[in-house]
């Protein structure tokens, strides 16, 4: 039964229920999942498997990985993304492979920049800005000597973002 009220003029009319649409459960709802996706999309980090033959460092504290250009370390040469680009000995550079008073590797530098130029080109084609990060697995054995020469030629490339790859203790 619906309640009826007397208009103005005396005409009878029926009185409409009110409806309230509860929108706070909506809005929380919402704010929830966006905070989810967020935090899901803003905390990408990878898996990595160590390359065959080394030995990590270990540490303390470490950060979680992102996608990132992987160079790798080893006593036998320098690897960039599985591929053998300097023949090191004993994890040292071989003599004339370097220049700017030793501390550039120069096969390295070539290749490194040609990646840059080709992941600019791409970065301009899809929006997507070129950040620069290396992952650097280096056997812990690896000479400090031979780190310097990498760190040294990756930021001469453009590559100026670092991060090591360690063993969590």
């Amino acid at each position: 039964m619906s309640s009826v009220n007397a208009g103005i003029f005396g005409k009878k009319r029926r009185q409409e229920p009110e409806f309230y649409l509860q929108i706070t459960s909506l809005i929380d709802t919402l704010v929830i999942i966006l905070v989810f996706m967020l935090m899901t999309i803003g905390s990408e980090s990878i898996e990595m498997e160590v390359a065959p033959g080394i030995t990590l460092p270990w540490a303390l504290k470490g950060a979680d990985l992102t996608r990132s250009t992987k160079l790798i370390a080893k006593k036998d040469g320098i690897y960039l993304e599985q591929e053998k680009v300097v023949s090191l000995e004993n994890g040292l550079s071989v003599s004339g492979s370097t220049s700017e008073d030793g501390r550039k590797i120069q096969a390295l530098f070539e290749r490194l920049l040609s990646l840059v130029q080709e992941s600019k080109k791409a970065a301009e084609k899809s929006d997507v800005k070129f950040d620069g990060k290396i992952l650097l697995q280096a056997d812990k054995d690896t000479p400090l000597k031979t780190i310097k020469q990498i760190l040294y030629t990756s930021a001469r490339a453009g590559y100026n973002d670092f991060k090591f790859a360690v063993v969590r203790q």
